[in-house]
């Protein structure tokens, strides 16, 4: 999140909703993250023009919502997010599920299938629809057909001007194929750990 300025851009915005990308779902940690920062933002800034955080998020392989109340445990100090996820966590068919929480102010966009598949799925606006990316915590090697340029072109599709990407793996392809795509990459110290 860090790596992606947030929440310091968040400050800096002058619009209603600001929307991440994230390329796997997982146990939903980032989603949580997140959502733990946007709700401490809003306590501390009530005057900001940001009022919505809108997260979209891809997972192949979903989790059972049992395997994900476990998985949840280890993050005690996200419990209350974590509670609300799982009152409202979708049985694994395919497409989106939008999931509204936090009286409005949070909407999870949830697409269980293949990413090539979804991606293209998404409304978008010419303008595109995406202000920061979160590029799944696995390594390449675990993945290896999720990892192309044509995702890279994709997110760049979805990306709006001034869009972020944020990616734990040191893959030299990942980097060369995101500057290809369109993003400007540089190298950060990482500040927090990745979801495995």
């Amino acid at each position: 999140m860090k790596q992606n300025r947030l929440p310091e851009r968040w400050s800096e915005l002058d619009q209603r909703r600001f929307v991440i990308a994230e390329t796997g779902f997982g146990t939903g940690l980032n989603f949580l993250a997140v959502w733990q920062w946007f709700e401490l933002f809003r306590e501390q800034n009530p005057d900001a023009s940001l009022k919505e955080l809108h997260f979209i998020s891809f997972e192949k392989y979903p989790l059972s919502k049992q395997d994900l109340v476990k998985a949840h445990q280890s993050w005690p100090e996200l419990a209350k997010y974590a509670e609300q996820l799982q009152a409202h966590y979708p049985i694994a068919v395919p497409e989106c599920h939008r999931i509204v929480l936090a009286d409005g102010a949070i909407t999870l966009d949830l697409w269980f299938g293949d990413i090539k598949d979804c991606m293209p799925l998404v409304p978008t606006p010419n303008e595109g629809v995406v202000d920061c990316w979160f590029l799944d915590g696995f390594a390449p090697s675990k993945n290896p057909e999720m990892w192309n340029q044509e995702l890279f072109n994709n997110m760049v599709k979805l990306a709006k001007q001034d869009c972020t990407c944020a990616t734990f793996t040191a893959a030299g392809f990942v980097r060369r194929g995101l500057i290809e795509a369109g993003f400007d990459m540089k190298k950060r110290r990482a500040s927090v750990p990745s979801e495995t």
